[in-house]
């Protein structure tokens, strides 16, 4: 029997209200909506070594870390991320002429990776869409000293222990493949690699949804967080000892739910952290480095009122350069005793490339002291990299040329330099460290 356009018109609509309903009271009063929003970064690390070939290759990673919406994991740490190259860019002339004059013929390209999509364990494959930002190498962990002992000293180890736990499976390279890299990379002609462990940000161009759950129960109004207790978060203003001045105001989500010791919810994920740099000093010549310290003062959840909370920070993680924190959590920028390095095995290329004479009386060599192609080529490495080893060997002034160049080009950067600056990306995890209660 056919049923009129207007009978089947209102039964379907009987019908769609009737699942909403039973799709209300499936999800209980007070269900929250688990969904990763536009905007939304995902740290995802390189598993492999990539040697870059062509637009459209494929690239994989891991998460580096567990992702959270409102109260619990959405996409947990280590779920492989799959992707591609997106597009491959030509360096700046400039780049390109400053490459050729330090003995790279082949500068790299500017790499776009774009990551479509995250396997889970169990095989089920969620759709992404992605905008990746540039990748960072030798990414690590900066903790604060704990020099405290008791409650606190116990939690920052076991901050520690679930990080160090966390990060093993997708660690950067051994010393060895590293090795290999800094050699290949001193070819005039060289190919261009991806280094496993390079850290990317992707940030999301629509949002991922994950359906409706029951909350867990929140705490009461007003709760906060133990004192001495450890809040992650990432960072969302950009931050540096150059540029940024004391009383800028800067802003970090959550990125992980905080409970009580009960398993009641203080604080969900995507509450807003609000403070201040309190101090901001730029890195200088003779190679003094630069110092930032921020706090933050106040938190906001999604649908309450912002309340006091003191938090200075923990740990971070950066790539590019080593940073200390202090039991305080100021960050300065640190150098390593390596930079002396290039500079002595320069100063004594200088030496060798001049010549010497081991020999006295008679024997010795009439038309002077011969140099030594060991030191030639050092030199010339240190001065051009592997086209200047090879150019030194072609007479001894070359050699000495290459090796001058050399020691003052190193030299200058080691001691009488401008100093590193602390520069904090957006988007860069943390650990804060909630204020001690006053006695």
């Amino acid at each position: 029997m056919k049923c009129s356009r207007l009978t089947c018109l209102v039964g379907g609509l009987v019908l769609a209200l009737g699942a909403c309903a039973a799709a209300a009271d499936e999800r209980g009063e007070g269900a929250v909506e688990l969904v990763l929003e536009t905007g939304r970064p995902l740290r995802v690390a390189l598993d492999t070594r990539i040697k870059v070939k062509h637009v459209g290759q494929p690239v994989s990673g891991v998460l580096t870390e567990a992702v959270y919406s409102y109260d619990r994991v959405v996409l947990p740490a280590g779920s492989r991320v799959v992707g591609h190259v997106a597009a491959l860019e030509r360096v700046s002339r400039g780049a390109r002429l400053r490459g050729i004059f330090a003995g790279d013929l082949t500068p790299p390209h500017a790499v776009t990776l774009q990551f479509d999509r995250v396997v889970l364990g169990d095989g089920t494959t969620i759709p992404l869409e992605t905008r990746v930002g540039p990748g960072l190498e030798g990414v690590t962990l900066a903790i604060a000293g704990a020099s405290e002992k008791g409650k606190i000293a116990r939690a920052k180890e076991e901050i520690k222990r679930q990080i160090d736990q966390a990060v093993t499976p997708f660690k950067g390279p051994d010393k060895w493949e590293r090795a290999k890299d800094w050699v290949v990379s001193r070819l005039p002609v060289h190919p261009q690699y991806l280094r496993r462990g390079t850290v990317y940000s992707a940030d999301l161009l629509a949002p991922v949804d994950f359906g409706w759950t029951n909350p867990t129960e929140r705490a009461p109004a007003g709760d906060a967080p133990n004192p001495d207790s450890v809040l992650t978060a990432r960072l969302v203003t950009p931050l540096s000892s150059e540029a940024t001045p004391r009383g800028t105001p800067i802003q970090a989500i959550l990125t992980r739910p905080v409970f009580s010791e009960d398993h009641r919810l203080v604080l969900p994920e995507g509450a807003e952290l609000d403070g201040e740099v309190t101090f901001a000093k730029g890195a200088r010549r003779l190679h003094r480095n630069g110092q930032l310290r921020f706090l933050f003062e106040t938190v906001k959840t999604p649908e309450g009122e912002p309340e006091t909370l003191l938090a200075s920070l923990h740990s971070i993680q950066l790539g590019g350069g080593a940073v200390a924190v202090d039991d305080e959590g100021g960050t300065s920028a640190t150098s390593s005793k390596a930079r002396f390095v290039a500079p002595s095995l320069a100063l004594l290329a200088v030496r060798g490339s001049f010549g010497h004479d081991d020999h006295d009386g008679p024997e010795a060599r009439p038309d002077g002291p011969s140099s030594d192609p060991a030191a030639q080529g050092v030199g010339g490495f240190i001065g051009l990299s592997a086209l200047g080893s090879a150019l030194a060997q072609t007479s001894r002034p070359v050699a000495v040329a290459l090796s001058v160049l050399g020691f003052v080009r190193t030299g200058y950067g080691a001691v009488f330099g401008k100093g590193r600056e602390v520069v904090i990306p957006a988007d860069t995890p943390m650990e804060l460290q909630v204020a001690p209660k006053k006695e």
